[in-house]
């Protein structure tokens, strides 16, 4: 009988390389961040630990493959064929959580860039130019809306608390969740969008939130407001928001994530004034291995002894 596999695309450190020993042993390490996968049957690969958009497919979609639980990443799974996993009873969990305090810290540094003058500073600074003339904005007493309100949401939640900012938070439930002052449901986010001077979208892309962010919610928003997005690019109509830039709807946009990655060269969001723009790596951080480790860990030494996934396990329904 030929041995199981699991497929190592994550790097993986000698130490962890030992835990996985010790916990499964049982199955195969394959380190396929080494490209070590050629000589080991495709077809007995039970277990993916990361995710390469060339590599994997054809395991899933191989007849005779026996993959039971995918491992990514990422904590937005909108790039996987749902459908198929979940026709061919492979279990998926994601890497919620540990983005959180790497995310939460770049909405931040975002909102300071401009509210303390800083983003403009940066422009005069290449011109030898000393101009006073910015407003300097206090984040003390100003109402944040922070929309998603998961394990990143709840992160900036606390941190916007810390600068004494008033929160209120949108989940597609309306749950009460810690660290936001008030709670409401996507359904009636316009019942309080208007009183936010600064608007975070945290969203998963799903059906529901596709285009969520439109030029209808633009055109409710305060006048002179901040957009950040962190969540998922789709989300956000690319059209809607920049009409929104140019009329001064908003005053200003932090967007590390877009509608089309990587962002096209002719995008009129590269030479706008009032956007910061940076390229998809709020959620990068040292210890991102060691917290995406953490979950597979947890989540393997369940699944050998044949329990369910604790950690993070995908709903198939809901897509997050």
């Amino acid at each position: 009988m030929n041995k199981k596999g699991i497929w190592l695309l994550q790097e993986t450190t000698p130490e962890q390389l030992k835990v996985l020993e010790e916990i499964a042993p049982d199955y195969e390490l394959i380190k396929g961040w080494n490209n070590e996968h050629n000589d080991f049957p495709q077809e007995d690969i039970e277990i993916l630990y990361g995710w390469n958009k060339k590599l994997c497919p054809p395991l899933i979609t191989n007849p005779n493959s026996k993959l039971r639980w995918i491992q990514v990443q990422s904590a937005g799974v909108d790039y996987m064929d749902i459908d198929l996993l979940k026709k061919k009873d492979i279990m998926l969990t994601n890497g919620s959580g540990i983005h959180a305090i790497p995310i939460s810290e770049s909405v931040f540094g975002m909102i300071l860039t401009y509210t303390r003058g800083i983003h403009k500073s940066v422009k005069n600074q290449r011109k030898s130019l000393w101009d006073r003339n910015h407003p300097i904005i206090e984040l003390h007493n100003s109402t944040i809306m922070i929309v998603g309100t998961g394990q990143i949401g709840t992160q900036v939640g606390k941190i916007a608390k810390a600068f004494g900012m008033r929160t209120i938070g949108v989940n597609r439930s309306g749950r009460e969740v810690e660290n936001m002052d008030i709670i409401v449901s996507q359904q009636n986010i316009d019942t309080y969008l208007p009183e936010a001077d600064i608007v975070v979208n945290i969203l998963p892309l799903t059906n529901l939130t596709r285009y969520f962010f439109n030029k209808k919610l633009f055109d409710q928003m305060k006048d002179g407001s901040i957009f950040i997005n962190v969540g998922r690019g789709p989300s956000v109509k690319t059209t809607d928001l920049i009409e929104a830039l140019n009329s001064g709807k908003i005053a200003f946009a932090g967007l590390d994530v877009f509608e089309e990655e990587p962002l096209p060269s002719d995008s009129p969001l590269w030479t706008m004034d009032n956007v910061l723009i940076t390229p998809h790596i709020s959620g990068m951080a040292r210890h991102f291995k060691k917290r995406l480790f953490d979950i597979f860990v947890t989540n393997l030494r369940a699944y050998v002894k044949g329990e369910d996934l604790p950690r993070n396990k995908v709903d198939y329904e809901r897509n997050y």
